[in-house]
């Protein structure tokens, strides 16, 4: 049953609720706005157990953990297309991610599609149905929500059950369930759900290529930066670029003193100066390198070593079938390389049934023995 009104009132959304609580696999997707705020703004959820499908207004004054109590906190199976964003904003709702997560994007990943391949062009290809994207870039935000926005809300958990049975019943046809399982399993455990401050650095590209000391007072800006996006609820660059950053860095190691490129309001500028003063002057006899790893000496040979491994490791997953940026992805192998880790993801778990490790020692002896 398609339920082409947004539902708005609590009453409506528990009745609902009650229809698909009983469900063991329930599809989600969630419209959201994160233009002028720091924090993903939730707008509309779209939920759907493959027989009954609806929109739920998530705007409302409502206490929504323990209203989607009986579809979260239990076994079931929650299936989603690019899950991040989606969990991100279920964490924020609930305050924890559900256990039990299947993304068909991720699934579709080792079954031979396009890495990262969109919802719409998935059930084209799989289907052959097309789904209407105009309003992807609508203002989920503004009501009333027209007819065609909820129409596009809806179509986006519509086919859901089934595109993730036909997926799941792949991936144990070609024997890459576990394969599935444990990567997603890692996926998920890897992500930050809560920002920390603390570790905000780690976002600008740009700082292996600062000296030690300049890299160390990027740090201490870009973790105060950090923390008044997150007080304030609005885009970190709004505060600071990662460009002004590394310039107010520079300054400082150079001339000693804070130099923020000139905005409208000065007295803002002038604020900003004195706090990034006394974050400084906190660090004040402090290691404050303490988050920095030490950078190894690379031979000559670690460039062409790392390519050889990339290429290895892209015709092993073409040959299974599965996406090379999820067999492989570049920061896997350097990290494996620059740490010499037979710890590594790249060569347990999974990947271990896939690859020769014979040829890997192979491809890596003349840079390991050289080092």
């Amino acid at each position: 049953m398609l339920n082409t009104e947004l539902l708005i009132t609590e009453k409506e959304i528990k009745a609902f609720l009650e229809k698909i609580s009983s469900s063991d696999e329930i599809s989600i997707d969630i419209e959201f706005m994160r233009r002028n705020t720091f924090f993903p703004e939730p707008c509309v959820i779209q939920l759907s157990n493959g027989d009954f499908h609806g929109c739920i207004d998530l705007t409302l004054s409502i206490d929504y953990k323990n209203l989607f109590r009986n579809i979260f906190d239990s076994d079931k199976k929650i299936i989603l297309h690019s899950c991040r964003q989606d969990l991100e904003i279920l964490n924020m709702i609930l305050g924890y991610i559900p256990k039990n997560i299947f993304d068909t994007q991720f699934a579709a990943s080792f079954l031979g599609f396009k890495y990262q391949i969109g919802y719409a062009e998935l059930i084209k290809e799989i289907y052959n149905i097309t789904i209407d994207k105009t309003e992807k870039m609508t203002n989920w935000k503004k009501r009333p929500l027209s007819q065609k926005q909820i129409d596009y809300a809806i179509n986006d958990v519509l086919h859901l059950n089934k595109l993730s049975k036909y997926l799941n019943e792949k991936l144990i046809e070609t024997r890459k369930i576990n394969f599935y399982n444990e990567e997603f399993t890692n996926y998920v455990s890897d992500i930050e759900w809560n920002p920390s401050a603390e570790s905000s650095w780690k976002k600008l590209k740009s700082i292996n290529n600062l000296s030690n000391q300049t890299q160390d007072i990027a740090r201490i800006v870009a973790i105060w930066r950090e923390k008044k996006a997150i007080n304030k609820n609005i885009p970190r660059n709004w505060i600071m670029s990662e460009k002004e950053i590394i310039e107010v860095s520079k300054a400082y190691v150079s001339k000693n003193e804070i130099l923020i490129p000139e905005k409208k309001d000065s007295n803002k500028n002038n604020k900003y100066v004195k706090e990034i003063q006394e974050e400084i002057k906190n660090f004040s006899g402090k290691k404050i390198n303490l988050y920095k790893n030490k950078k190894r000496k690379y031979n000559s040979n670690y460039k062409k070593i790392a390519d050889d491994l990339y290429e290895y490791y892209k015709q092993v997953s073409l040959y299974n079938e599965i996406s090379y940026q999820i067999v492989s992805p570049k920061k896997m192998i350097l990290n494996f390389l620059r740490n010499n880790d037979c710890n590594s993801r790249l060569i347990t778990g999974w990947r271990k049934e896939i690859i020769d490790i014979n040829k890997i020692t192979e491809i890596t002896n003349p840079y390991f023995n050289s080092n």
